[in-house]
Parts: C-alpha cells; sequence; structure tokens
C-alpha cells in the first residue's frame, strides 16, 4: 500500500518535467490560492483523493485565517510519481490564484520559470519577470452571475484547466467528483475548466 506522505521532511524534492516533455511528472509542487468560501479546501481533497486513486504519492497541506469566510486560504499539494520525501516547500512550480487578496502572497511563493494560474478579474501587476502566466475566467464561468457566490465551483474549474494543461489526468478527478454530494456541479466545474 502505498503512503500519501512521508514522515521524514529530510531531502529537497526533484525538478519538476514539464508535460508534454515525455518524461513524465517526477514530481509537482501545487499551491491552490484564493478566499473563504470558494471551496479551495475542497478543491486540494479533490484533487489529492483523486491522484492517490491514480496511483500517486500525495501530500496535501492547507491554511486560512482566523475568520475563514473571506480571508486568504490556501492548499498545498505535492503530488509524485515516487515516495514524497519532503511535504513541505517554499515555492510552488504551479500556482492558482483565484482573488485579488490571495494574490501577494502568492508572488511570494512561486518559483522562477514557474506557472501562475490566475482567475481574470485579478490585476497582473509585479510578477516576475520569466513567470508563465495563464489568465482564465474561472470565477465568472462557474458563479453564473449567483449573488453572493465567491466562486466555490472556481478551484474546481482550475483542477479541470490543470488537466487540460496535462499536470494530471482528467478521469480520476471526474471519478472522484461523481462520488460527492455534488457530484453534477463538480463535474461541469471540471469540464468548464477543462474545455477553457
Amino acid at each position: 500500500m502505498k503512503l500519501p506522505w512521508a514522515s521524514m521532511p529530510t531531502a529537497i524534492a526533484p525538478d519538476f518535467c514539464a508535460p508534454g516533455g515525455g518524461q513524465g511528472m517526477a514530481e509537482l509542487r501545487l499551491r491552490l490560492s484564493g478566499i473563504g468560501g470558494q471551496g479551495i479546501v475542497f478543491a486540494g481533497r479533490l484533487l489529492s483523493q483523486a491522484m492517490v486513486e491514480a496511483g500517486k504519492y500525495v501530500s496535501l497541506r492547507y491554511a486560512y485565517g482566523a475568520e475563514v469566510m473571506g480571508t486568504p486560504v490556501h492548499s498545498e499539494l505535492v503530488i509524485s510519481d515516487e515516495p514524497i520525501l519532503c511535504p513541505f516547500f517554499r515555492e510552488a512550480q504551479v500556482a492558482v490564484v483565484l482573488h485579488p487578496r490571495a494574490f501577494p502572497e502568492a508572488l511570494l511563493g512561486i518559483e522562477a520559470q514557474g506557472l501562475l494560474v490566475l482567475d481574470s478579474a485579478i490585476h497582473r501587476e509585479g510578477i516576475p519577470a520569466g513567470t508563465k502566466v495563464e489568465v482564465r475566467p474561472f470565477v465568472a464561468a462557474t458563479t453564473k452571475g449567483r449573488p453572493g457566490d465567491p466562486g466555490r465551483l472556481a478551484p474546481v474549474a482550475a483542477l479541470g484547466f490543470l488537466a487540460k494543461l496535462g499536470f494530471f489526468p482528467l478521469d480520476p478527478l471526474l471519478s472522484v467528483a461523481r462520488s460527492g454530494r455534488a457530484a453534477q456541479e463538480n463535474i461541469e466545474a471540471l469540464e468548464i475548466g477543462f474545455n477553457f
């Protein structure tokens, strides 16, 4: 049985092999950021469960402010083909940011030449040179004008988009999404992201 994470944070993670490079994924350090109420923690759990079911090793951590609703929230995942030697990281290879309040922190935590995936409502100022940027309307596409919805399906759509980019397969995400209580909404959000 594969353990989702190792207990000894003693080594530095190997370099990430970019999608399409023919080498597969060695290890991916991913940070999802937004605000409380957006489903950042849920999306992290969804992805971690899907990747474990796909035979990957996974580490998941999340952090949020005391007020929760409306404060910055982050889910950090390490996804690997091999046992994870260190589940902690300072700089993500891929950072997804879905709310302007989480943007300043996210900029401090992305590695040089990393990928920054942003919601279209975020002003793109101060992005380090060399950072790759992808912008999509995750919140607008998933809220459909519902008043008071901060974009709770936006992180799920972002996972669909990352699957489209080749960071991980879509099928395990769809399989796990089908088993939840909001299955239809989550499947639709994954498909929205994959079709961006």
